[in-house]
């Protein structure tokens, strides 16, 4: 068998890898029509083998079969599944702007406008998927691009359901990300489109509260919550918006909305536009008030003119009334004013310390600002040539010079630390570590992937990629329960990703005293990478 060039996939010329979970998905080019791409690539865990190793694939298959059918403004477009030697991939159209769980970590919750319009939206890529025999099951904020302009694009059809076809997941099977599945997903029963609804319906409220509704600290807690707790009531949202997720997200699929396009209609129903709802709290103004507020209907239009007020801002008793307004009458006894509580030489005293305090603060304000402006300086003034180190890694990288890439890499972080270059030079030596991990794996090359471990939880020590590696090289030397703890630590930081759930896979297999569980949580405090080499007992062939 020929092999591929590893700076190509198919005919698909790769520029650069843009992002890696489960699987790892490039920037390309299509020479034929010099068309930028995105190529997605499977990326199948080395203990993958027999059956599950072919389901991996069929379900990649499903994926882009799955997309593949779809044209919708709101849906990614794919425009090949193929594969090159022992390579998967799918080549899809190169989205600009950033996932909604990007703008959810950056902004918290969203305005109420741009969370209804972006679920408008997902409404109506889910409607047409519907109709057209397609099942997402996995709707969250990592699977909806939102483009420069707020408009949206749903992505990642990896576990996705083709109505008709023969179902790959065996009954009881889990598929799906835990927060964001419905009741029937994560109980393993058969689901519909009501299923995404329920999904959607979680999504949306994420959008307007910040949060998710469904949280724990373990998968089976946020499972537990899922199906037996309702989630707490949006505050601040028009009851609409707040009824159609609480529609969405029923327990029984009964009581959902029976179509996306019927939860998309609940939230263009504004049910402002009835005039009950024009009725303002008594004493507020703005806002859309909270239900344990009175409400009052305005009343008969007041003559304000020549009206004149008491000094307690009540109406001045008219001369029909015969002169008696009662306690509140401006006839009333003038009020002696009381003695102020602090003395002159006290309130100038107090307005010398605050006047002191607030020049500090000036003072304290302007070197800040002044640092803050040498930072932008000192990193605006290194940006080109940031950019210029940042290329040159990418062009030596592409020639399979990897440490010479990471030098002008780290280069391009000096130049400019808080520039984009730096951001994006950080990434791909990130990306190269982790794939010299996974090459020490192939190579038996134990020590070499201690090293890889060891920089990686250095560069990111809240991602699983580092924990799941030391867990490997723990294990190869036979201490199991430090293998344990890093394999846990893995499934923390990575939730369901590919390391986490490699990681679960090897905490089913690694030895245990007995009568202890797999997946026993670890410790708040992540446990600290060895300082120095690991004792190692050398590799034993297979």
């Amino acid at each position: 068998m020929t092999e591929s060039s590893t700076n190509t996939i198919g005919k698909y010329q790769i520029v650069r890898e843009i992002a890696r979970s489960n699987d790892v998905v490039y920037e390309a080019i299509d020479p034929s029509i010099s068309r930028r791409v995105a190529v997605k690539e499977l990326c199948i865990p080395p203990n993958l083998t027999g059956d599950d190793r072919r389901e991996r694939i069929e379900r990649f298959w499903r994926e882009g079969k799955a997309a593949g059918r779809l044209s919708h403004p709101n849906i990614v477009t794919v425009f090949e599944v193929g594969k090159d030697g022992d390579r998967y991939f799918i080549a899809m159209e190169l989205l600009e702007g950033q996932s909604l769980r990007d703008v959810l970590k950056a902004r918290g919750a969203l305005p109420i406008q741009d969370a209804v319009n972006y679920a408008l939206q997902i409404s109506e890529a889910l409607s047409y998927a519907h109709r057209n025999g397609v099942i997402h099951r996995d709707i969250k904020p990592e699977n909806v691009h939102v483009l420069p302009g707020g408009h949206i694009k749903i992505t990642d059809f990896g576990i996705a359901r083709l109505i008709g076809e023969a179902s790959i997941t065996q009954d009881g099977q889990v598929f799906g990300t835990p927060s964001y599945m419905s009741p029937e997903q994560v109980s393993g029963k058969s689901i519909d489109i009501r299923s995404d609804i329920f999904s959607l319906g979680v999504v949306l409220y994420e959008m307007v509260v910040g949060k998710k509704p469904f949280i724990g600290d373990t998968v089976v807690t946020i499972t537990y919550n899922i199906m037996n707790l309702e989630a707490p009531t949006p505050a601040g949202v028009p009851p609409n918006v707040s009824t159609a997720i609480r529609k969405a997200m029923a327990k029984d699929p009964a009581d959902r909305f029976s179509s996306a396009d019927d939860m998309a209609e609940a939230l263009s129903n504004d049910s402002f536009s009835d005039p009950a709802h024009l009725l303002q709290p008594t004493g507020v103004t703005g806002g859309y008030g909270s239900p344990s507020r009175t409400y009052s209907a305005p009343g008969p239009p007041t003559t304000l003119q020549n009206q004149s007020y008491t000094p307690y801002g009540t109406p001045m008793p008219s001369p029909s009334s015969g002169g008696s307004a009662g306690p509140f009458s401006y006839q009333s006894t003038p009020v002696t004013p009381p003695k102020p509580i602090l003395s002159a030489e006290t309130r100038h005293t107090l307005g010398i310390g605050l006047l002191s305090i607030g020049l500090l603060g000036i003072f304290l304000f302007a070197i800040w600002a002044l640092g803050q402006a040498y930072k932008s300086y000192i990193s605006a003034a290194g940006a080109p040539a940031a950019e210029n180190y940042y290329n040159q890694g990418v062009d030596l990288m592409r020639r399979g010079l990897r440490q010479e890439a990471i030098g002008q890499w780290k280069q391009a972080m000096s130049a400019a630390p808080e520039s984009r270059y730096a951001q994006m030079a950080n990434n791909e030596i990130y990306a190269t570590y982790v794939e010299d991990a996974a090459e020490s794996i192939r190579r038996n090359d134990y020590q070499s992937l201690e090293a890889r471990a060891q920089a990686l939880l250095g560069m990111r020590p809240k991602q699983a990629e580092g924990y799941y590696y030391f867990g490997m090289v723990y294990e190869k030397k036979q201490d199991y329960a430090n293998a344990e703890m890093m394999y846990n630590m893995a499934v923390q930081y990575g939730e369901n990703d590919q390391y986490a759930q490699a990681a679960r896979l090897r905490l089913e297999a690694i030895p245990r005293p007995q009568g202890t569980q797999p997946g026993t949580p670890p410790s708040s405090a992540p446990p600290q990478p060895p300082a120095g080499n690991i004792p190692f007992a050398p590799a034993q062939p297979d």
